[in-house]
């Protein structure tokens, strides 16, 4: 029974293992962002408290192009895709490019319950 078990167990990982493509490494990057935490909503925000604390995550740069990128299609429409403005979002996690300013992805988090939330309000 031991020896099957530990059978399983390696070819479960070789599988694992086989789906990554060759020469392809986790690896962890920096980059460039700002965060708040408050309490209430981005549109009437006041000073976290105690079940009520939130973190809004701002990133930029090569960060947020690998986001936004990964998202598509633009939204058509929408807040801030005006004057050549794209927009990307999915969930809470929104993305935006623009000419002057280049890549920035907006995303956030309610502290209290773990859920994710958006990050910016337009």
């Amino acid at each position: 029974m031991r020896t099957l078990l530990t059978t399983f167990a390696l070819l479960a990982c070789g599988a694992a293992l086989s789906q990554s493509p060759p020469g392809w490494q986790l690896i962890l990057k920096p980059f460039k962002g700002t965060y708040s935490v408050y309490g209430g909503g981005l549109g009437d925000p006041y000073a976290p408290k105690a079940g009520d604390r939130h973190m809004a995550f701002s990133v930029e740069g090569r960060v947020a192009k690998e986001m936004f990128e990964a998202m598509g299609p633009d939204l058509k429409g929408v807040c801030g895709a005006e004057d050549g403005g794209r927009i990307r979002q999915r969930a809470e996690v929104s993305c935006s490019f623009h000419v002057k300013d280049g890549y920035h992805c907006n995303f956030g988090f309610d502290l209290t319950s773990g859920k994710s939330i958006g990050g910016s309000i337009c």
